[in-house]
């Protein structure tokens, strides 16, 4: 009799619940949500389609959320772009041209810096001006670089190096032979970059230059590095680097030499060390100013401090270098700063923050892949 009393109450429980639940579906679903409906009368059962209430708007962060789900579709664009231009940044320029490395972005959009360059080198042509010519080329390959035709690059930087070659302008011809390294070592060609960076070594210690003899062993630690020789590269800078700076007396040397070690270690994904030799090279250009370092070790900073999980930190840092960026008009620099940026706001629920961070993005993506011309504070 109890079995059958304890049936009978689980049985009364059990329609009670599936009897709720419509109740409860029908309850939320008799909202107007759009504000359309203004008669309804809901005890109607008559002849006639049952009045279908529309669901509710998304909310701001709920489309925040879709614009966020968006930029993930085209970011494989915005990153190949960035890492490109960190290769672009290691470029050098030779001899006095016209035509700047950077420039606002406003100012690079109103003209083919292409054309402008090609124009140049027509017209060091006319007057028999070789090494001016020579000059151009270098700086048109830095910009086929920029843009990412990679063979137009190679082919301008050869060309230049002969010239130069030709003239005897040796110094010139170790920065060109230096681009080149670093172009081969963008597409993956460790072995034609490492040869290039090993024959600016050997006139270099055939020179007894100690400042020459470090710069070209530094880029050869962090080919070591890419292909495999980590442990190699990083004695390398310890050991010989630095001390070939400091025995030059080359500050900004030393600091270079710190965040090549940085990068060593990033690419071990050892970033308390990565950090530690950034802070050195930081208290390095803020003692001496040397300012043209500054915005690529504070970007690292960030970036190294994102990876550890602190990124409350690494917030303030990005808008330390978005500040040192925008102020020297590097633009793939502004670019990951705002993708980073909006996506730490956007993890934390900031969603104001992740807003301001993506419109500044997406305007930043806009001018540069699709050529709009909408102001940009630079």
């Amino acid at each position: 009799m109890n079995v059958k009393q304890e049936l009978l109450r689980y049985a009364a429980c059990f329609c009670f619940f599936l009897w709720s639940i419509p109740s409860g579906v029908i309850a939320q679903q008799k909202v107007d949500f759009s504000g359309h409906i203004v008669k309804y009368d809901s005890t109607f059962a008559g002849i006639g389609p049952r009045v279908y209430f529309l669901p509710p708007p998304k909310s701001a962060e709920e489309l925040l959320d879709d614009r966020y789900a968006e930029k993930e579709v085209d970011s494989a664009v915005v990153v190949e772009y960035v890492n490109r231009m960190k290769y672009y940044h290691r470029l050098e320029v030779t001899g006095k041209i016209a035509t700047k490395k950077y420039m606002p972005i406003v100012e690079a959009q109103a003209a083919s810096v292409e054309g402008k360059l090609l124009m140049e080198a027509d017209q060091a042509s006319i007057y028999d001006n070789e090494a001016l010519k020579a000059d151009i080329e270098n700086r048109l390959a830095m910009e086929y670089v920029a843009v990412g035709a990679m063979d137009l690059a190679i082919e301008f930087f050869k060309k230049a190096m002969q010239a130069k070659q030709a003239q005897g302008l040796m110094e010139d011809w170790e920065v060109i032979v230096h681009n080149l390294a670093v172009t081969h070592e963008s597409l993956g060609e460790l072995d034609k970059a490492h040869a290039l960076h090993r024959q600016l070594y050997d006139r270099a210690v055939k020179a007894q230059s100690n400042n020459r003899q470090a710069r070209a062993m530094m880029e050869l630690a962090l080919i070591k590095a890419k292909q495999g020789h980590s442990l190699e590269a990083e004695q390398d800078i310890i050991r010989k680097v630095v001390p070939l700076f400091r025995r030059a007396r080359n500050e900004a040397g030393r600091a270079a030499a710190y965040c090549t070690l940085a990068d060593i270690y990033t690419l071990q994904h050892r970033y308390p060390e990565a950090q530690w030799f950034l802070v050195q090279a930081k208290s390095i250009v803020d003692r001496d100013g040397i300012a043209e370092q500054l915005p690529e070790i504070i970007f690292n900073l960030a970036e190294t401090k994102k990876h550890s999980g602190n990124p409350r930190v690494a917030i303030e840092e990005y808008k330390v270098a978005d500040d040192l960026a925008r102020k020297d008009h590097l633009i793939g620099m502004q670019l990951a700063i705002q993708d980073a940026l909006g996506n730490l706001y956007h993890q934390a629920g900031d969603y104001n923050g992740a807003a301001l961070a993506l419109n500044r993005y997406d305007m930043l993506k806009n001018m540069l892949f699709r050529g709009q011309e909408k102001p940009v504070d630079n």
